[in-house]
């Protein structure tokens, strides 16, 4: 009796066991079909971003959002939640569920989440159409930052830097605020308080996450504009730095980062450094388009068509050696991309954007190192070192104030807005509140910066990703004993593929971020 009893109860665990299994080979499936359907989304977007043309990106996104809609997938979801044991299984169910439950409340989110897509698309038709003009003659962003580094007239800078601003009528005239209006009724409907809440959920990130970043500031300000007010006596004769002095005391003081370079050679330059640090970029067939042209977007953006396949890379350079910046912060993104595991396609939709932005950051800074710029300064190795520390000292006080962005962007939907005047005094507002600055005599550029538009509170991840980046460093200097990442390179990329891009997918930003550091995330790294 006991034996059949015994019997009985294995089938009964066995039966369980092919039913979760069963369960989760469904959802791998239909997985399967919506990346499918997303790497011919983003196909098409390359397409729009770098040659202007529309092939179909819209009905594209129908696809997908109808996939996304279907109430047959989403049972897929919840049935394999229910029965998933494992840690690894319950990740996968848990990054589904973010995926699908948006368009599962009802029907009157749906249609607002298919108008935000529209009004979105429609918007950056605008921003990637654009283009500046100063004195008459059409220039591009490549441009302006040259002529806000290099030009000794200040003036001219400030004309060049106020050119970013043109953007912001047509933007508005588009429906900007129809946009924000749209996602502020979106998570009204969701049961959020507001759209930032709405996002950070989405993120797996705490709500609370920016409680007391007004505080911390408060305990730099001070140095920040000590430091800015000796930096402006010194090569403004003025303590007064206004946004379009920055690039140009930058320029003084590493006048190195102006060199001219022959950028036709640009990837055996990155291939180089990358290789140092264990990463053949050859393995990984990333394409560039990095040369600027009519009807191509004007910024610099990565596209992961299909994570670990395929990974695209859009930029704007010229001859410049601090351009390497761009090329480097975005082939850190497709090398990232490139070592996922193809076969855990489900979990790495679960990597932070901030793991992302942070790996990119990480090795955009690597031009400030001597691993990297004795390539291009061999006969003045000591004076360009000594250049790029003061820099990096000017660079990190200025990363501070990419928290007033980041907090105008989350303000936007705080704050009942009706007209182009009421954002840009929400602009002035949010600086005033955080750095305890005055209003300009000058209409603010922001439509320029496209993620208000395209990627909405996700500035943060830059930001975060660089006190990623401090903490990486410190992790690995204190296990290993290296002064630097640099020191050996290999390891140190051996390092961040095992304990950042392998595992990243498998826990949030949170978890990771702890789990590497043993502490909770806080800006002490920057600090």
């Amino acid at each position: 009796m006991q034996s059949l009893r015994r019997e009985i109860v294995i089938k009964i665990m066995n039966n369980g066991t092919r039913k979760e299994k069963n369960n989760m080979k469904k959802l791998n499936e239909m997985m399967s079909k919506l990346k499918t359907l997303q790497v011919k989304e983003n196909q098409l977007m390359w397409t729009q971003f770098t040659v202007g043309y529309d092939f179909g990106m819209q009905e594209a996104q129908n696809e997908v959002i109808n996939f996304l809609k279907d109430d047959s997938h989403y049972q897929i979801v919840l049935d394999a939640e229910k029965e998933a044991q494992s840690e690894g299984d319950k990740r996968i169910c848990q990054i589904c569920k973010q995926t699908f439950e948006p368009y599962h409340q009802s029907e009157e989110v749906n249609q607002l989440i298919q108008a935000i897509n529209d009004k979105t698309n429609e918007l950056m038709k605008v921003i990637n159409a654009f283009r500046f003009n100063i004195d008459g003659r059409q220039v591009t962003s490549v441009d302006i930052a040259q002529i806000l580094m290099n030009s000794e007239d200040r003036e001219e800078r400030k004309k060049a830097y106020l050119a970013r601003n043109q953007v912001n009528q047509p933007l508005y005239e588009t429906g900007f605020l129809e946009l924000i209006q749209l996602r502020k009724q979106l998570a009204t409907l969701t049961g959020y308080d507001n759209f930032v809440d709405y996002k950070l959920h989405q993120e797996e990130l705490d709500k609370n996450l920016f409680s007391d970043w007004k505080d911390q500031i408060q305990k730099v300000l001070p140095e920040i504009k000590k430091t800015r007010k000796s930096y402006g006596l010194k090569y403004l004769g003025d303590e007064n730095v206004y946004p379009w002095d920055e690039s140009y005391i930058s320029g003084k003081i590493a006048p190195s980062l102006n060199t001219v370079v022959d950028m036709t050679k640009y990837y055996e330059v990155v291939k180089t450094q990358y290789q140092k640090f264990g990463f053949n970029l050859d393995d990984y067939g990333i394409v560039y388009d990095v040369f600027s042209r009519k009807n191509k977007s004007e910024w610099g953006y990565f596209f992961a068509i299909e994570e670990g396949k395929d990974s695209r890379i859009l930029a704007n350079v010229k001859d410049r050696y601090h351009e390497f910046n761009v090329l480097m912060h975005e082939s850190g993104h497709a090398v990232h991309s490139s070592l996922k595991n193809v076969d855990e396609f489900i979990l790495n939709r679960g990597v932070s954007g901030i793991i992302t932005e942070g790996i990119a950051n990480l090795f955009g800074s690597l031009i400030y190192d001597e691993s990297f710029y004795q390539m291009f300064f061999e006969d003045k190795l000591e004076k360009v070192s000594e250049e790029f520390k003061a820099y990096s000292k000017w660079s990190k006080i200025n990363a501070f104030r990419q928290v007033g962005l980041i907090m105008f962007d989350q303000n936007l939907y705080k704050r009942d807005l009706e007209s182009l005047e009421d954002i840009h005094q929400l602009y002035w507002d949010t600086f005033k509140d955080y750095f305890d600055e005055e209003l300009g005599d000058y209409m603010p550029p922001w439509a320029f910066k496209i993620h208000h538009t395209s990627h909405p509170i996700y500035l943060h991840n830059y930001f975060m990703g660089d006190v990623t980046c401090e903490m990486l460093r410190s992790v690995y200097k204190t296990q290993t004993g290296h002064q630097s990442i640099t020191e050996d390179p290999a390891d140190f990329g051996q390092f961040l593929y095992e304990k950042v891009i392998a595992p990243s997918g498998r826990y949030t930003y949170s978890e990771l971020f702890e789990k590497i550091s043993g502490k909770a995330f806080s800006l002490d790294y920057m600090l």
